[in-house]
């Protein structure tokens, strides 16, 4: 607390703030930019839901052109920024209705609040390479979203599914080594932050677009993220690897008294470091990233493991199937990639790109009620003439539930997804977004009878 104390009084006697960049590590193989990391700190890493450090300056004359709301505090931000600190803060509400099919139809209410605290140490006069990150969040519903739509995925990536909640949800340290070739992690983390990411900045609202049907049960994600430790290397500019290990005791079966564990996202360390059951989930994943003509873009092939005795598939299907064995935790494997079809740049200098994107999962059906998923889109910023900072997003999914009946309550069966959505980026800071799903089978449950849904949300966002 002194040491931030001393930088806030530090940052207050500074001259005029310089316009604030992000790091860029030097000295590397000068190969092909890290597009993948370098849109990760430009943006949410994925949605709103999962955020990561944020070095980015607070920009444009208040009210209407500054980046945030509150604007930049007659200088303070900016000059609290080139000292390391960054405050951030958004609210994201998304406005449903369920117009047709579905369990019922009606208007439900999902909100989140996130404020989070990115240091540099670097910066606040501290040491050399490390971040520090805390997140703080705070979400709820009007509406209990499974008497609207009993998905499998879920149709709503902010809904916090088990109860309204207010917690430190990410709290974490990372250390570069070797001008960023090596990053250690260790805390409180939102492991969909640096694995299974297809493409960073992602808008759509179903979960579809950002994981793999396989992972829905077990990933350490919003709203149950957990205690890890993470290996981040990057030793060329155009390949990197990571691995994670993760506190997975969210979906722990204890057979001595007949039930699940607490879920992570409401807890400490301490299940991961010391109290742990013996369940935690592993992933690891490495790939190339390049530039042909101009345009960017990734691949990367994955692997995860959930060990220990797992809830699968209880914890996302209701009843759980008769005669139902709990089994040791799943694993499975994903492929994930990006490319930039094109982009251009506006006289002002705000670039226009278009962006596909995509990602398959592959797991054990005899361990995983999914066997198999796929998902493909495009993002496209600046489609309509005069409205360079718009987003327009369109995506298709596709969640193969497996043949055992041990293991869901519809073998064979499968949940389609289309989302379609353009974001009017009102100002900087505020953002509003129509958006319509359809989903196909709404219910992990054969022969529940519920129609295939249609979905109308209007998401409102704002950075304070």
């Amino acid at each position: 607390m002194t040491l931030l104390l001393v930088t806030l009084a530090r940052a207050q006697q500074d001259a005029a703030p310089e316009p604030q960049q992000a790091d860029s590590e030097t000295g590397r193989d000068a190969g092909p930019p890290v597009f993948f990391e370098r849109q990760a700190e430009e943006a949410n890493d994925q949605g709103p839901q999962s955020p990561g450090f944020n070095q980015l300056a607070v920009t444009g004359e208040w009210p209407w052109k500054s980046t945030v709301a509150t604007g930049d505090w007659g200088g303070l931000r900016n000059k609290l920024g080139n000292n390391g600190i960054v405050l951030t803060s958004t609210s994201t509400t998304d406005l449903a209705t369920v117009v047709s099919g579905g369990q019922r139809q009606g208007f439900i209410m999902p909100y989140l609040i996130d404020t989070n605290l990115s240091l540099d140490t670097q910066k606040m006069g501290l040491w050399a390479g490390g971040q520090l990150f805390i997140d703080f969040q705070k979400a709820g519903s009007t509406q209990l979203g499974s008497k609207y739509l009993p998905d499998f995925w879920g149709w709503d990536a902010i809904y916090p599914y088990t109860q309204n909640f207010t917690e430190l949800a990410q709290y974490w340290i990372q250390q570069s080594f070797a001008e960023g070739a090596l990053k250690l992690k260790f805390g409180k983390i939102d492991a969909n932050t640096d694995f299974a990411v297809t493409y960073p900045g992602l808008q759509f609202i179903n979960s579809a677009a950002y994981f793999p049907g396989g992972m829905v049960v077990d990933l350490p994600t919003y709203p149950n993220q957990a205690g890890g430790a993470e290996i981040l290397l990057q030793p060329v500019s155009w390949f990197g690897g990571r691995f994670g290990f993760f506190d997975g005791s969210t979906n722990y079966y204890d057979a001595s008294t007949g039930g699940a564990a607490t879920p992570t996202g409401g807890r400490g360390l301490s299940t991961f470091l010391w109290d742990n059951p013996g369940s935690y989930f592993l992933i690891g994943e490495m790939g190339p990233q390049w530039t042909l003509d101009d345009l960017a873009g990734h691949a990367s092939v994955g692997w995860y493991q959930q060990t220990g005795q797992s809830t699968e598939p209880s914890a996302s299907l209701s009843p759980s199937p008769p005669g139902q064995a709990y089994v040791d935790g799943p694993w499975g494997l994903y492929l994930s990639g990006s490319q930039q079809l094109f982009q251009t740049k506006t006289d002002a200098g705000t670039q226009s790109q278009l962006v596909a994107f995509g990602q398959f999962g592959w797991s054990p059906p005899a361990l995983n009620s999914c066997q198999w998923s796929l998902m493909s889109g495009l993002s496209w910023q600046g489609l309509l003439p005069g409205r360079p900072n718009d987003t327009f997003g369109s995506m298709v999914a596709y969640a193969h539930l497996g043949d055992e009946p041990t293991m869901t309550t519809s073998p064979g069966e499968g949940e389609f997804i289309v989302e379609g959505f353009y974001n009017f980026q009102v100002t900087p800071w505020l953002g509003v977004q129509p958006d319509v799903q359809f989903i196909n089978l709404p219910s992990s449950v054969q022969g529940s009878g519920v129609p295939d849904a249609v979905v109308l949300t209007v998401r409102v966002t704002m950075s304070f």
